[in-house]
C-alpha cells in the first residue's frame, strides 16, 4: 500500500495541491487537513491568497501577511512552491488600470505598476518560488486568439497584445531560477482554444520570449475530455520544446454543468477512480517522454474544493482524491497501485 502519493510518483512527477488560507494561518491541532499536505504532496500553491487584488489592494500599499505564512509553510514542511499569478485579467485590484479621476491610465502608466509589481514580488519571494504563472486565461473563449477588453481584459485593452511578452520579460528578472508559466484552462478540451494557445506561445518562442511551461489547469469531469486528447494535449506543447504542467486538476463527478445535485455513490467514486487511473496513467507515459514535469490538484479535500455551489448552487461535488473528513477515496488507491 502506498503512504505518500507524491514518493509513488517521485520518478515521475511532483504532486501538489492548492492550499486555502486556513492551512496556513491554523495549527495541525486544529486543522489536521494539514496532515494530509504533509503526507502525500511536495508542491503547493495557494487558491487565492498569492493573486494581484490581494497582495496589491492599493496604490503604493502591499499585503504579504497571508502570502509570508504561506511561505512559512512551505519552508516549514519542505514543499516547493508555485505562485499563483502576476497577471490576469480577474482578481485584479481596480485602481491599478485607474487614474485618480476614474479614466482608464495609459499604456505607458500601466506598464510601469505592473513591472513595478512583479519585481516587488520577486524581490521578496524569488528565492523561494520554483515555478510562477507569470499570465492566467489569455486566450479568449470567443475568438480563441487573446482575450480582449470585449472579455474583460484591461492589460489587453490598455497595453495592447505585448503585455504578456513584457510581462515573461520582467518576471525572467524578477524570478532568474524559476520557470514561468503560461496557465490556462480547456485546452484540453477544446481543441480550437487549444491551437490558439499553441500559436500565441509558438510566436513567444520566435520572438525570444523566456516562456517556458504551459499550464493546463484541468477542470474535468468523469466522462470528458477523452483520455487521447488529453495526450495529445500535452505531446503537442511537449513537442514544441515546452515543459507542461497540470494546475488545477478535478475530475467533477457531474456530467454537465445544469446536472441537479446527486448524492455520492459507491458507484460514482468506482467511476471517478477508473478516470483518475487512466488519466494518471497517461501522465506517467508523458513525463516518461519528458514532457510533463508537475501535476497539481485544485484543493485537498472535497469538502473545500471550488466545486461546491459551482456552477450550480446548492450543488456539491467531490472532485478531489481525499473526502471532506479526510480520507483516501478510491481515486487515491487507483492510481497508487503498485
Amino acid at each position: 500500500m502506498c503512504n505518500s502519493l507524491s514518493n509513488y510518483y517521485d520518478n515521475y512527477f511532483r504532486v501538489g495541491a492548492a492550499l486555502n488560507w486556513l492551512f496556513y494561518t491554523k495549527d495541525e491541532a486544529s486543522f489536521p487537513d494539514i496532515q494530509l499536505v504533509k503526507d502525500h504532496f511536495n508542491l503547493i500553491v495557494c487558491e487565492n491568497d498569492t493573486k494581484m487584488v490581494g497582495v496589491y489592494p492599493k496604490p503604493g500599499k502591499y499585503n504579504f501577511a497571508r502570502s509570508d505564512a504561506f511561505i512559512k509553510f512551505a519552508r516549514k514542511y519542505n514543499k516547493a512552491v508555485r505562485w499563483h499569478t502576476l497577471v490576469w485579467h480577474n482578481q485584479s485590484p481596480e485602481w491599478i488600470f485607474k487614474n485618480r479621476d476614474g479614466s482608464l491610465v495609459s499604456k505607458e502608466k500601466l506598464e510601469k505598476r505592473l513591472k513595478k509589481y512583479i519585481f516587488k514580488v520577486g524581490r521578496r519571494y524569488h528565492k523561494y518560488v520554483s515555478s510562477v504563472d507569470v499570465v492566467n486565461e489569455c486566450i479568449s473563449d470567443k475568438n480563441f486568439d487573446l482575450r480582449d477588453g470585449s472579455e474583460h481584459s484591461l492589460w489587453y485593452q490598455i497595453i495592447g497584445p505585448e503585455y504578456i511578452d513584457k510581462a515573461f520579460h520582467w518576471a525572467k528578472k524578477a524570478f532568474p531560477n524559476s520557470s514561468l508559466v503560461i496557465n490556462d484552462y480547456n485546452l484540453e478540451i477544446i481543441p480550437e482554444k487549444r491551437e490558439g494557445m499553441y500559436k500565441l506561445v509558438k510566436g513567444m518562442l520566435d520572438r525570444g520570449v523566456p516562456v517556458d511551461t504551459v499550464g493546463l489547469q484541468m477542470h474535468i469531469s468523469v466522462d470528458y475530455p477523452p483520455v487521447s486528447q488529453i495526450e495529445e494535449t500535452i505531446e503537442k506543447f511537449g513537442q514544441l520544446g515546452l515543459n507542461v504542467i497540470v494546475t488545477e486538476m478535478d475530475v467533477s463527478i457531474y456530467k454537465d454543468d445544469k446536472e441537479a445535485k446527486k448524492e455520492v455513490t459507491v458507484e460514482i467514486l468506482e467511476e471517478q477512480a477508473k478516470r483518475y487511473q487512466e488519466i494518471f496513467n497517461c501522465f506517467k507515459k508523458e513525463a516518461e517522454k519528458g514532457y510533463l514535469k508537475d501535476v497539481l490538484l485544485w484543493g485537498v479535500t472535497d469538502n473545500f474544493s471550488w466545486k461546491n455551489n459551482f456552477p450550480v448552487q446548492g450543488r456539491t461535488d467531490a472532485p478531489l482524491l481525499f473526502d471532506g473528513q479526510g480520507h483516501k477515496k478510491p481515486a487515491f488507491y487507483t492510481i497508487t497501485k503498485e
